[in-house]
């Protein structure tokens, strides 16, 4: 019984994490990089529903190239300030 009930909370942990992290925070990371590099053009109208996987793959490395950017500047500049 145990073993079913830690299955099931680890599959709405799972769910949850997906939909809140992937879903929501990447996907409108990606949303807003994307929309700054093209000045507003990309993505709009159906593009936004129909590439909403390449759009939070996006946000996530914007996410990885800021924290990147973060790590560069703590290990160069940072150290001597």
């Amino acid at each position: 019984m145990q073993e079913e009930i830690a299955k099931g909370f680890v599959a709405v942990a799972k769910f949850i994490a997906y939909y809140i992290i992937w879903s929501f925070v990447l996907f409108n990371l990606g949303r807003a990089s994307l929309l700054l590099v093209t000045l507003g053009q990309y993505p709009r109208g159906l593009d936004v529903q129909r590439h909403t996987d390449k759009i939070s793959l996006v946000g996530f490395l914007a996410l990885v190239l800021a924290w990147a950017l973060v790590a560069v500047y703590n290990n160069t500049v940072g150290v001597h300030a």
